[in-house]
C-alpha cells in the first residue's frame, strides 16, 4: 500500500530535518510531505534548501533508466501552509497533498519529536490491511523506565462529565482506572480496538480521513483526537492501537518552548470548550459549570508553576 508521512513545521526547521533525515531510509514510506505552518522563523525557506538537496541527490544516486526516478525526485516535498491555523489545519492539508498529489493510500502523521522505527510502521500497515474497516492505527508511547504508556496513548471516549473530570490534574489522576481502559485490555501482542489514540504518531487510512473531513480545523491546539475518534465512530469505521511495539515521544516541541504551562492550560481549556459545545453537545448549564471548573483548574495550575 502506497503510505506517505507527514511532519508539520511550525518554527522548528532543525527538530523537522532531523525528523527527516531519521525515517529517510524506511523503504516502506515512499514520499515524505513536510508541512510548513506559516513559521516566522525562515523556516520555510530552510527546509526549501535542504529538502530540494535530498531530491537532487537521490536523484544523482538512482540509475538513469530508472523509470520511476521522476517519482524518485520527489520523495521529499514541502507545502507551505497560508497561515498558521493549528495542529488540525496543518495535517488536513498534508494528508490532503498526500492522498491527492502523492497517490498515497496510507498517510503516517507524526511530530517532529517522535521516535519510531520501520518495524513500527510495518506493523501499522499490516494492521491495515488485515482489518477491512481500519480507519486509524497507531502504536503506544513508552515511559521513561520503557514501557508502554497505554493510558496516554489510547483511552474511549468520555461523556460529558466524564471528559469533564478527565480535564482537571487531580480529579484525573484520581479516577484514571475509571475513565481509561483496564491495562489488561493491552495485553496478548494483538492490534487491539480503541476509541481514541494520540495525536503525535498515528497512521490513517487517506480515502476515510478525506471522506470524514478530517482534523476540525476550528480547533486550534490540544483535543484533536476526540474529533477524530468521534467522526470515525460516527462513520462506522474503527481505530487500532498496535500493542507489540512502541515509540518515544520525545516532547520539546515548538508549543512548550514558547508558551509556558499556564498559556498552554488556557489554550486546552479553549479547545475542550469546544468539543463540548459541538460535539458532545452539552448544554448551557454544563457549559457554565464547564467554564468554572476551568477557572479551578487554572488556580491548580498556577499554583503548581510557583511551587
Amino acid at each position: 500500500m502506497k503510505t506517505a508521512a507527514v511532519i508539520l513545521n511550525y518554527n522548528d526547521s532543525d527538530q523537522t530535518i532531523e525528523a527527516v533525515q531519521r525515517i529517510a531510509g524506511f523503504e516502506l514510506i515512499n514520499t515524505i510531505i513536510v508541512v510548513d505552518n506559516a513559521s516566522t522563523d525562515g523556516s520555510a525557506e530552510k527546509l526549501k534548501s535542504w529538502l530540494k538537496e535530498e531530491n537532487r541527490r537521490l536523484a544523482e544516486a538512482g540509475d538513469e533508466n530508472d523509470e520511476d526516478e521522476t517519482e524518485q525526485f520527489h520523495r521529499y516535498m514541502l507545502v507551505r501552509a497560508d497561515k498558521n491555523g493549528g495542529y488540525g489545519y496543518g495535517n488536513n492539508l498534508g494528508v490532503q497533498y498526500a492522498y491527492e498529489i502523492a497517490g498515497a493510500e496510507l498517510v503516517l502523521i507524526a511530530n517532529p519529536d517522535a521516535v519510531f522505527t520501520e518495524d513500527c510502521v510495518r506493523e501499522m500497515i499490516l494492521c491495515f490491511e488485515n482489518e477491512p474497516q481500519a480507519a486509524v492505527v497507531s502504536v503506544p508511547s513508552a515511559g521513561k523506565d520503557g514501557k508502554p504508556q497505554w493510558q496516554l496513548s489510547a483511552w474511549p471516549l468520555r461523556s460529558f462529565t466524564g471528559e469533564l473530570v478527565n480535564s482537571g490534574p487531580l480529579l484525573r489522576r484520581v479516577f484514571r482506572n475509571t475513565l481509561n481502559y483496564p491495562a489488561a485490555v493491552f495485553k496478548g501482542g494483538q492490534p487491539v480496538t480503541v476509541d481514541a489514540v494520540h495525536g503525535a504518531f498515528l497512521m490513517v487510512d487517506a480515502d476515510r480521513f478525506m471522506a470524514c473531513g478530517g482534523y476540525d480545523e476550528e480547533m486550534f491546539l490540544y483535543g484533536e483526537e476526540n474529533v477524530l475518534a468521534w467522526k470515525m465512530r460516527e462513520n462506522g469505521s474503527k481505530t487500532f492501537l498496535i500493542t507489540d511495539c512502541t515509540y518515544l515521544h520525545r516532547g520539546g516541541g515548538t508549543t512548550t518552548r514558547s508558551l509556558d504551562a499556564l498559556k498552554r492550560q488556557k489554550l486546552r481549556q479553549s479547545s475542550e470548550l469546544f468539543y463540548y459545545k459541538k460535539y458532545l453537545e452539552a448544554s448551557g448549564i454544563q457549559l457554565l459549570a464547564a467554564r468554572l471548573f476551568q477557572k479551578f483548574v487554572l488556580l491548580e495550575t498556577g499554583l503548581f508553576i510557583r511551587k
